[in-house]
């Protein structure tokens, strides 16, 4: 899918999207990365994408004798009104991932409102809804993972923490998963038949929202 001719999508350094994201997505941390991409508006880097490591037990039970790179689409944010530029940031720079053929693994968290359209517009594979293990910890009427408590707070026992200061906690919510088979017909075809997990149909459903960023917004969440 090619950009409008105003738009780009080039590689982008760990320190670039390091500053892009802290900005501007709701995370505020970019995360294990391996790979970076950015949406640019001439010279105007209004959108980042961000690939990295997949967690542990992904890696190990995602697919069946794996022979192929699985990556995980770890931040997405694009600070700009054009319809679909976060679709469309998505599928140029799969095409310039290092590793062909590879797998990509991505989540639409339902704590954020997210069902996961972007996805859903580029035919990714929707493989149901998965609940982590970490409670949520109510802070400002904002549900936060422990893991954004240990980025930026620098809380490494967040159970001790959130008794010591009275802080409520929550139960974790679902995340929808979802996967993309980066290659030609046949490396699709091997990748899917490896994979552990069933297709899920229909697509999950939700009001069409936006991602809230500065100055801007991207595709429907």
């Amino acid at each position: 899918m090619l950009l409008p001719i105003a738009y780009t999508t080039r590689r982008i350094d760990k320190a670039t999207a390091k500053t892009v994201i802290e900005k501007l997505h709701y995370r505020k941390t970019l995360g294990i990365f391996w790979e970076g991409f950015g949406l640019y508006e001439g010279d105007k880097l209004v959108g980042v994408v961000c690939y990295g490591q997949p967690s542990a037990p992904i890696q190990k039970h995602a697919f069946k004798d794996r022979n192929f790179r699985l990556y995980e689409l770890t931040r997405l944010v694009v600070d700009v009104g054009l319809t679909n530029c976060a679709s469309m940031l998505i599928s140029d720079s799969l095409k310039l991932l290092n590793e062909q053929p590879s797998a990509v693994v991505s989540y639409a968290d339902t704590a954020q409102g997210h069902v996961g359209i972007v996805y859903q517009a580029s035919n990714w594979l929707y493989t149901g809804a998965t609940k982590s293990h970490d409670k949520l910890y109510m802070i400002d009427g904002k549900a936060i993972h422990p893991m954004t408590l240990r980025d930026q707070m620098g809380v490494t026992n967040p159970t001790l923490w959130a008794k010591t200061n009275g802080v409520v906690t929550a139960p974790p919510q679902l995340k929808h998963r979802y996967f993309y088979f980066n290659g030609n017909k046949y490396q699709r075809k091997n990748m899917l038949s490896k994979l552990a997990y069933p297709a899920v149909a229909p697509y999950p459903k939700a009001a069409k929202t936006r991602y809230a960023v500065a100055g801007g917004c991207s595709d429907a969440a």
